[in-house]
């Protein structure tokens, strides 16, 4: 049996009295798409910052790639992992082109503003439209990369995480500023990458109805993980109770929804949580 992608065992971070994350264990195998829900505050972002080696943890072991991830291994490790962090509202003012963007998803990638295109080595060149092609965002490649719509940034900022062609991808949040219908193609994307290139995939997402069709399973996280739901599943009440606390709303949705506990098909709703 192969080592899984991700293994932790442990983890805590954040003082004692008020941990962020508290004892969490967690392990992902090749080719597993894993949605990640919680509440504000549950751990979420910190969590996919120290599976990336950019957060250190209070406690706990980390292995990636079968690898002891510490400060020897942190370098090597994460040229197999895309990270795509939450989108910043004050981007900084700074003229770059879509193309050098995403470039610098690659650690080898050396531009300057004034750099062309046919200056690049070709195997970035390759890398990098590649990439730009599975966003959609290859016509844009010479843009002004501040003169693009939200949705178009995010787009461009997927692609930066997907340039190296990571063996795990780890996104926050990233169909935040997308469109439904650029949303569906994300989800449709990732499950595709998955199932064709056997990456492994981390998403933390708000709507699980969104994403239950395309996940292989999800991690309801708030400090630890407090259930993992796999396809078939149903998560208990008490655990959406135990996450977001007694005020929340439980409406059940269909049997082919991840977690969510199915009704009669008159009465159908998605799986919300107020």
């Amino acid at each position: 049996m192969n080592a899984p992608v991700v293994h932790l065992s442990h983890v805590r971070f954040g003082s004692h009295k008020k941990p962020i994350l508290d004892n969490l264990s967690l392990e992902v195998e090749a080719g597993h798409f894993m949605g990640i829900i919680g509440p504000n505050g549950a751990g979420k972002s910190t969590l996919l910052t120290i599976i990336a080696g950019l957060t250190k943890p209070n406690a706990g072991h980390i292995d990636l790639f079968g690898r002891c991830l510490n400060r020897k291994t942190r370098q090597k490790l994460q040229k197999d992992l895309g990270y795509l962090h939450q989108a910043q509202s004050n981007q900084p003012d700074i003229p770059l082109r879509v193309y050098d963007v995403v470039g610098m998803g690659l650690t080898s990638y050396q531009s300057t503003l004034f750099s062309r295109f046919f200056q690049d080595k070709e195997q970035e060149r390759d890398m990098i439209t590649h990439a730009l092609d599975l966003v959609e965002m290859t016509k844009h490649q010479f843009d002004d990369f501040r003169n693009l719509s939200g949705g178009q940034q995010q787009r461009v900022r997927l692609a930066r995480a997907l340039v190296r062609q990571p063996k795990l991808l780890l996104l926050d949040e990233p169909s935040a500023a997308l469109d439904s219908r650029h949303q569906e193609k994300l989800y449709q994307l990732l499950r595709k990458l998955c199932d064709e290139e056997n990456m492994t995939v981390l998403m933390v997402e708000h709507d699980i109805a969104a994403i239950t069709s395309y996940v292989d399973s999800v991690a309801c996280l708030n400090k630890n993980i407090h259930y993992h739901a796999k396809k078939g599943d149903t998560i208990p009440d008490e655990v959406w109770r135990e996450m977001y606390g007694d005020h929340v709303n439980i409406v059940a949705h269909d049997a082919s929804c991840i977690g969510c506990a199915p009704v009669a098909k008159h009465n159908a709703h998605g799986h919300h949580h107020d």
